[in-house]
């Protein structure tokens, strides 16, 4: 029965145009237009040593734990904040326009996280079909492949990969269960790509059943350099109605 029901799923994939335009209207049909989220943001040794020095705070082994702000207004200005109660100092990333910019010091994982995070969540438009281009454009600008299309497994749930499995793609939930729904929501779960001095990047979201953000936003954003993991940030609660006039984007 498995068997069947596999062959079932295999049977029909659907086009990247379809899988873009069904991810492009779930952002359309969002009813918020800022977003302001606090949780906190675990950074890998392997780049505790070079965030703690940055920031003046203490690090000895493991992961760095830090406080995390989010604030994003629709569409596409997102700032992304790193602080400590050991310190005044403050790391940012903010991203407006297309642009992306860094505060407080150069930790690329923060802001390459913030940046594709917020050219794919943080995108909405009135006209149809105007956030679809707009990010199709910004895949493309990252060679993603849009004509290719395939299934994989990505913790634990299915999603539609949008390029090359194993070198630029876009990965979007076609599972069910990542969206506490049985209906499918088309919500990324991962971009992988390369920049323009050879690093591979791996920016990943899980988890949009958190009361805090919903479809909005993932719980999870991680961002991993290659294979080795860089940053982790997690959203604990949320105010979809926050005044973000004094924000810096």
């Amino acid at each position: 029965m498995k068997a069947v029901l596999a062959a079932i799923v295999v049977a029909y994939i659907m086009p990247s145009y379809g899988v873009l335009k069904r991810f492009a209207s779930q952002r359309d049909d969002l009813s918020v237009s800022n977003l302001k989220a606090e949780g906190v943001a675990a950074v890998s040794p392997a780049l505790a040593k070079d965030v703690s020095s940055l920031m003046g705070v203490t690090w000895n082994s493991g992961e760095l734990m830090l406080n995390a702000s989010l604030s994003v207004r629709f569409p596409g200005r997102c700032r992304l904040e790193l602080s400590s109660p050991e310190s005044t100092k403050i790391l940012a990333a903010t991203s407006s326009g297309g642009k992306a910019k860094s505060e407080g010091g150069d930790v690329p994982a923060l802001l390459v996280g913030l940046e594709q995070a917020c050219s794919l969540l943080a995108q909405k438009a009135a006209e149809e079909g105007a956030t679809r281009d707009v990010v199709s454009k910004h895949l493309t600008s990252l060679k993603v492949d849009l004509k290719q299309v395939m299934l994989a497994r990505f913790y634990g749930s299915v999603s539609y990969v949008i390029g090359q499995k194993d070198g630029p793609s876009f990965w979007v939930y076609k599972n069910a269960a990542i969206a506490a729904s049985d209906k499918d929501k088309f919500l990324p779960s991962r971009l992988k790509f390369t920049d323009e001095s050879g690093t591979a990047w791996d920016v990943r979201f899980s988890d949009y059943t958190s009361q805090a953000t919903g479809e909005i936003w993932p719980r999870v954003l991680e961002v991993y350099k290659g294979n080795e993991a860089q940053l982790r940030v997690m959203v604990l609660n949320a105010n979809a109605k926050a005044d973000l006039s004094n924000v810096k984007f």
